[in-house]
């Protein structure tokens, strides 16, 4: 009774979580960001007939079912966009991962349906329609982490794996990067808490990073942050408090706020542990992590 339940939702188009128990042995945990795209199996126009959904130990995992073999596919850390027209779509969560279907037949699943997925990473699916043999998804998920593509058959399906954590590791070690931004600006500091770690944001203003260098100031519990190239830190107030786990609060350094090129933030954590920094576009942010 229960595969003939699954079965009937699956032709239905909706989403099933699947549970732990009835997972196949564990992967490791993908670590690549980089885009990534495959070639169809066939000489047909497969069809989209079902998607699913299912945490693994590592990596959560979604899978659409097809028939007629596999379609060509892309996918990567993109926006997801209407097909045919080209609107920006927002998913939730902090990034997009966008899956592209190519040579395609019409899908056969609602795909004006919005799937709430309450996974470690994974958040939403959202689908941005379906023309000229073309159908695409994005995955909402709550970090940018390593993602990666499997291509099965008996029956034909693509799975999307996306990991619990980011690969990059913590260090206590500094951090620099050289960029070529000129006229960017800090506009906004945000801060969350995920499993393991804290997290500050600097939202900026442009799509280039400026040089950076981070890292503690001496033994004690405080991450400066130094952006060189950019404009003033405008609208950001001197101090900001967060009271997480982890991290306490950002302040801008007077001297360095008012400098035109330079904008200094000094982030006080509960103690020194160590952190990771990503540089994300789409918008172009930093990204500091903080062990927790």
């Amino acid at each position: 009774m229960r595969r003939s339940l699954l079965a009937a939702a699956v032709c239905a188009g909706l989403v099933v979580a699947l549970p732990v128990a009835a997972q196949a042995a564990d992967l490791p945990a993908p670590t690549s960001t980089a885009p990534i795209a495959g070639d169809p199996s066939g000489s047909g126009r497969p069809v989209l007939t079902g998607i699913r959904t299912g945490r693994h130990d590592e990596y959560d995992r979604t899978v659409f079912d097809f028939t007629g073999g596999t379609p060509g596919w892309r996918v990567a850390y993109a926006p997801l966009v209407e097909q045919g027209r080209g609107n920006t779509i927002p998913v939730a969560g902090a990034a997009t991962l966008l899956v592209v279907f190519d040579s395609a037949g019409p899908p056969a699943v609602d795909l004006a349906t919005v799937h709430e997925v309450n996974l470690p990473t994974l958040r939403q699916i959202k689908s941005g329609g379906y023309f000229e043999g073309r159908a695409s998804f994005g995955l909402g998920v709550r970090d940018r982490a390593g993602f990666r593509v499997l291509v099965l058959h008996g029956p034909d399906r693509i799975a999307v794996d996306v990991a619990h954590q980011p690969a990059q590791a913590f260090t206590a070690e500094p951090f620099s990067h050289t960029g070529d931004a000129s006229g960017t600006v800090v506009r906004a500091v945000r801060a969350g808490s995920h499993p393991g770690y804290d997290r500050i944001v600097f939202d900026l203003a442009g799509t280039a990073w400026p040089t950076l260098e981070v890292g503690y100031l001496g033994s004690g519990p405080t991450i400066r942050v130094r952006l060189t190239g950019t404009g003033r830190a405008a609208g950001v107030p001197p101090a900001i408090a967060f009271g997480r786990p982890a991290l306490r609060s950002v302040a801008f350094d007077p001297a360095g706020a008012a400098t035109a090129d330079i904008t200094t933030a000094d982030i006080t954590t509960a103690y020194a542990r160590g952190f990771r920094v990503m540089l994300l576009d789409g918008p172009a942010r930093v990204v500091v992590d903080v062990a927790s």
